[in-house]
């Protein structure tokens, strides 16, 4: 946490264009809630209010799979700001709306047993912890896990990374 702590504020200071970017977005977000501006922000919040009610309507399983742009394209607006979504731009909002909180829980013991698999020492157990770490903080703003790219990279890295784990451990 701490070594995170740090990471943060060194990027905070070297990156201008992030600070600009969050700042701009905390302008955006009042923007939006005083005026029912539209922006990246605005977007991003709207999808994800309607994530949480449309996982409200089926909490426990979901809707099913492939569900996500039926259930966006539903409503009064036909969608977010009269645009229909296929994405929530949220992992655990993706898996939650099509499994349910049983997806959701199931994705969560996913990255706990990953996070499990590279404990211990070395350049592997770092490279592993820092692939599945990227894919959990990034779960908020990203669906990458059903990205096909992002997806077979998590899968390809974390395979092949466990294996190496693996072996290493055992020896």
């Amino acid at each position: 946490v701490i070594a995170g702590v740090l990471l943060a504020a060194a990027a905070w200071a070297a990156s201008p264009l992030l600070r600009a970017r969050i700042v701009a977005s905390f302008s955006e977000v009042q923007a939006y809630e005083t005026q029912n501006a539209e922006s990246s922000s605005a977007i991003r919040l709207e999808l994800w209010k309607k994530s949480l009610g449309i996982i409200a309507a089926a909490p426990v399983l979901g809707h099913g799979t492939g569900s996500i742009a039926d259930q966006f394209g539903r409503g009064p607006q036909g969608g977010v700001f009269g645009q229909l979504a296929d994405n929530p731009h949220n992992q655990v909002f993706a898996v939650a709306i099509q499994l349910g909180l049983l997806g959701t829980a199931v994705l969560a013991t996913m990255w706990l047993a990953h996070l499990a698999l590279f404990r211990g020492g070395g350049l592997v157990a770092w490279m592993g912890i820092v692939m599945v770490v990227q894919n959990i903080a990034s779960a908020p703003f990203n669906s990458h896990l059903f990205d096909s790219f992002h997806g077979w990279l998590y899968a390809f890295g974390v395979g092949v990374l466990g294996a190496i784990a693996l072996r290493e451990r055992s020896t």
